[in-house]
């Protein structure tokens, strides 16, 4: 992704690695006959040839504003024990490199939001330091929301969701409330002192309960990060194939929000798991919904 500039925000992508899965595999109802009826708009950039693979990246999103220089999402991190998932066991990715190439070393991090407590969203808020976890950026506060913290820490009480979960809590969100470094914020959390700007998180509730997104606009210019909203441009043009969560109808209704506020107009959707460039805008072609990626 080239650096996109909104107003006087500028935003670069932190990349972390590419893949590709099986469309079942990500969401829920998608087969490769229903990703070959769209096969011819997504193209390989977005589709595994032969395969039929639907092919994203993990990256970050590192936004510096007139004030503050904030890191949305923290991708999957390195030295983590995913056993369950080996796309993302034991990674030994330049994630910090890449960052450091933008300009941006851990300690000039103001804040870290997480748009939600997934693994593949919050593995870097940690590194693996002596044998022990610690915060990957010292001098941030990580700003999570109030709900989503909450329901992801009664769930591990009444042991209501999967073992595999924990893994991730106790290694990437408790190391940091631990510390005092995180401040827990409501689901429209916005930073007051960013004005004239505007910096807030914006609710897309459904991929968990209290999953957020982000919006910013400087100077008439806006962008909304979609985080886990949307997985893959096909669900533009089918949103009732969502990844499977915490409410699928309210995940895919989510989608159909979004189509109606990006849709033809000059909002860029900046994307957490599309392909390279990660970045474009939702447009209508002949009464069908898709996406054009910003190089296009």
């Amino acid at each position: 992704m080239k650096t996109q500039v909104f107003g006087d925000i500028r935003v670069d992508s932190i990349p972390e690695f590419d893949w590709a899965i099986a469309p079942g595999d990500m969401l829920v109802g998608a087969t490769p006959e229903g990703v070959a009826e769209h096969e011819h708009w997504l193209g390989p950039r977005n589709v595994e040839r032969g395969t039929r693979n639907l092919k994203g990246r993990s990256h970050a999103y590192l936004i510096r504003t007139r004030h503050h220089t904030i890191l949305f999402d923290t991708c999957c991190g390195n030295d983590k024990e995913r056993t369950y998932e080996p796309k993302w066991h034991h990674l030994q990715y330049p994630f910090l490199e890449n960052l450091a190439r933008a300009g941006v070393h851990p300690e000039h991090v103001d804040f870290v939001m997480c748009s939600h407590l997934h693994a593949d969203h919050i593995g870097w808020n940690t590194r693996l330091l002596n044998g022990e976890w610690v915060p990957t950026f010292p001098n941030a506060r990580y700003l999570i929301s109030k709900g989503e913290f909450e329901w992801w820490r009664d769930a591990f009480k009444t042991s209501s969701v999967k073992p595999y979960r924990k893994l991730s809590w106790d290694d990437s969100v408790l190391p940091v409330v631990d510390r005092g470094l995180a401040t827990f914020v409501e689901d429209d959390y916005r930073f007051e002192n960013e004005m004239p700007d505007e910096v807030r998180y914006m609710p897309l509730h459904g991929h968990t309960k209290h999953h957020c997104g982000l919006y910013l606009c400087s100077r008439s210019q806006d962008a909304i990060f979609s985080a886990d909203a949307v997985h893959h441009p096909i669900q533009l043009a089918r949103p009732e194939w969502v990844n499977n969560g915490y409410d699928n109808a309210a995940a895919s209704q989510v989608i159909r929000d979004l189509i109606a506020r990006c849709i033809d107009t000059r909002t860029k959707l900046l994307t957490t798991h599309f392909a390279a460039p990660t970045v474009g805008r939702v447009v209508s072609e002949r009464g069908h919904t898709r996406f054009r990626f910003d190089e296009d």
